[in-house]
């Protein structure tokens, strides 16, 4: 005859449960608080160029302006796109909290507002915020193999998708035409100069792809990856690349089947 579970156990039982699931939401929503505002405070440290009759300012959601004597002494190298009004970064305010930053990407009109740093190997900012702190968030950070000064073919930067939107969540929203047709272009600012990003193609990919691929024989192999790259796309880009041209891409979790991934690659301008 089997034993019946009197109905007190199982009340307990459900109980402890729901207090432990519950307990579980707690620290996620803390963490993600610390995640956020320790991020946040970063901005401090970056804000946009103001022109002479200035209008609203949208490259951010919550810009914060520094006192004036804590913006750079000499203009950023702007390339070739001199008409941008680039966003101005303290760099040397930034190494003060952690020597590990190479750049900071932004893309207007979404919360994609980062200090980018690189590492000895791509596990330790998994898990550790820019500030050194443990945290699900960890960071924005290159690729360990890529050239600081982005004078390869293909730069990588990789980010989590965070639940509550943060960090690279909003990359995989570029598996919409509208919301490419909204954010074509991002920055890459670093100390040497600025890069914009035009973007051109975006897909889904499992971990055994050549998305991350970062070394290429010859213009004819770059060219045919950046093809089957186009071809993959979610999106439709306005813009076509050239043999010749450097680009970066952007990869995070996505959850079409285990271990997809979403890659977002922009030429570098």
């Amino acid at each position: 005859m089997k034993r019946k579970i009197p109905l007190i156990v199982l009340c307990i039982l459900f109980a402890g449960m729901s207090v432990y699931y519950s307990l579980g939401l707690y620290r996620q929503g803390r963490e993600y608080r610390a995640g956020e505002q320790a991020y946040e405070q970063l901005t401090q440290y970056v804000h946009p160029q103001l022109p002479a009759d200035p209008g609203p300012q949208t490259l951010y959601d919550t810009p914060t302006h520094p006192p004036e004597e804590a913006l750079p002494s000499e203009p950023i190298p702007t390339g070739e796109t001199d008409d941008i009004l680039w966003p101005l970064v303290d760099f040397e305010a930034l190494r003060s909290v952690n020597s590990d930053v190479v750049g900071w990407i932004c893309i207007e009109g979404t919360n994609i507002n980062y200090p980018v740093v690189q590492g000895t190997d791509n596990s330790f900012y998994l898990n550790r915020m820019f500030n050194g702190s443990d945290n699900r968030a960890g960071s924005i950070f290159m690729d360990y193999r890529n050239e600081k000064d982005l004078s390869g073919r293909n730069t990588v930067l990789y980010g989590h998708h965070m639940q509550n939107g943060t960090m690279f969540s909003q990359i995989t929203k570029y598996k919409d035409q509208t919301f490419y047709d909204r954010h074509p272009t991002g920055f890459f600012l670093t100390p040497e100069g600025n890069y914009q990003i035009e973007f051109v193609a975006g897909y889904v990919t499992d971990l055994n792809s050549e998305a991350w691929k970062l070394e290429f024989a010859s213009d004819e192999e770059f060219s045919l990856w950046l093809a089957d790259a186009i071809a993959q796309s979610t999106f439709t880009g306005t813009v076509e690349p050239v043999a010749q041209d450097r680009v970066v891409t952007l990869s995070t979790c996505t959850y079409e089947y285990s271990d997809a991934r979403y890659v977002l690659i922009g030429i570098l301008k």
